[in-house]
């Protein structure tokens, strides 16, 4: 099918999170026709902070978000990693980066989607739906719809996520990979850091506190557990505070601070490493092609930049064929890279053997700060 046809069917966006949403301002940018369908019934302020780095607001810059983001935002000057008795172990140099690449900023997720809602007004969005089937028939995919509407599409983009529909509908069902560890996330109000974020490494457990400002402190806990293991609201707060008893610094205060199980947002920690990410009208972006582990922080940068570069190719008007085929070559090697690094340094913050923790902060000390904020400054200096 010739460029001008396979565009002028659209383009049905399945999921509206970051990567959704992201892909509707971007190609909403571009004039080219979208339209958002969401198993959610009602948009409410889901999930807890995020960080964007250097890389992920260079996207926003370019859809015209950025200033609302830093508005809502705090700018990060460092980032560190201690030892859980919150002493120094390395940082990355954030500020050093400015000049050149622009700040990181840490917000809460509910501000991140309004402005993204924002930047996407004007794109339909279906509520309450979701995609039921797709076919590929004479260059078009005929999308059927669980309101029961059947329309016809150039392009099928998966953005729903870790656990993509989908993913199963394009290539079956695939299993995501666990972690080995499950994590906890929050915000706690009434407390104001100094500091911009800081994860601290114990025992087969971490700690995070990133300040989101106006008295707010996202935190996340990282603890090694099977998968699925229960965690009933009953004792949940008290089972995690005893969890990270040994944990020194601000931990124990902002524990106290916790006052119903509700505050608390625990997921299991899995990542999807299969391939392909397209055939004939389907794609997936983001999570749904490859979620990966937090770990390096570089979630939604990943998936911001998937559908900066679909977007621009798309924009090109080059056949649906070739617009798929360029942005695999041009997406896989970089998010490969990250997915990995991201991975490493998950397992390495996890150790459970005392001796080689002691032997891992010991190393970690004797980083310079440099090297981690090159490491950085190289992946944002990079193509996407």
């Amino acid at each position: 099918m010739s460029s001008p046809d396979w565009r002028g069917e659209g383009i049905l966006i399945v999921g509206g999170g970051i990567a959704g949403l992201a892909l509707a301002c971007a190609l909403k940018r571009c004039g080219i026709e979208c339209e958002i369908v969401e198993r959610a019934s009602t948009w409410a302020p889901v999930g807890a902070g995020i960080i964007l780095g250097v890389n992920a607001m260079a996207v926003m810059r370019d859809l015209g978000l950025a200033e609302s983001l830093e508005a809502k935002g705090v700018v990060l000057d460092a980032m560190k990693i201690t030892d859980a008795q919150s002493q120094p172990l390395m940082a990355t140099n954030l500020d050093a980066l400015r000049p050149r690449f622009g700040v990181s900023i840490a917000l809460h997720r509910a501000a991140l989607q309004d402005s993204l809602l924002a930047g996407a007004e004007g794109v339909p969005i279906r509520m309450g739906t979701t995609l039921e089937s797709a076919s590929h028939r004479e260059g078009r995919m005929i999308a059927r719809l669980s309101d029961g509407d059947e329309r016809s599409f150039g392009l099928v983009v998966g953005a729903d996520g870790l656990h993509s529909r989908t993913r199963e509908l394009a290539f079956g069902a695939r299993r995501p990979r666990y972690s080995g560890y499950s994590c906890w996330r929050m915000v706690i109000h009434g407390v104001e850091l100094e500091f911009g974020a800081q994860e601290m490494w114990g025992i087969a457990k971490r700690f995070g506190l990133v300040r989101l400002g106006e008295g707010r402190v996202y935190c996340f806990a990282v603890v090694n557990a099977p998968p699925g293991e229960p965690d009933p609201a009953e004792g949940r707060i008290q089972r995690l505070r005893n969890r990270f008893a040994e944990f020194e610094g601000p931990v124990p205060e902002l524990l106290a601070r916790l006052q119903e199980p509700s505050e608390l947002i625990q997921n299991d920690l899995y990542e999807i490493t299969d391939r392909p990410w397209y055939r004939d009208g389907w794609v997936l972006v983001g999570d749904a092609a490859h979620g990966m582990l937090p770990d390096m922080g570089q979630g939604a940068a990943m998936a911001l930049e998937d559908v900066a570069v679909l977007a621009e190719l798309i924009g090109n008007g080059l056949p649906r064929s070739e617009v798929l085929s360029q942005w695999t070559r041009r997406r896989q090697g970089r998010v490969r890279w990250v997915q990995n690094q991201s991975r490493r340094i998950g397992r390495i913050g996890q150790w459970s053997n005392p001796l080689a923790c002691g032997i891992r902060n010991r190393v970690a000390k004797n980083i310079p700060d440099a090297w981690t904020t090159g490491v950085l400054a190289r992946l944002a200096g990079r193509p996407i």
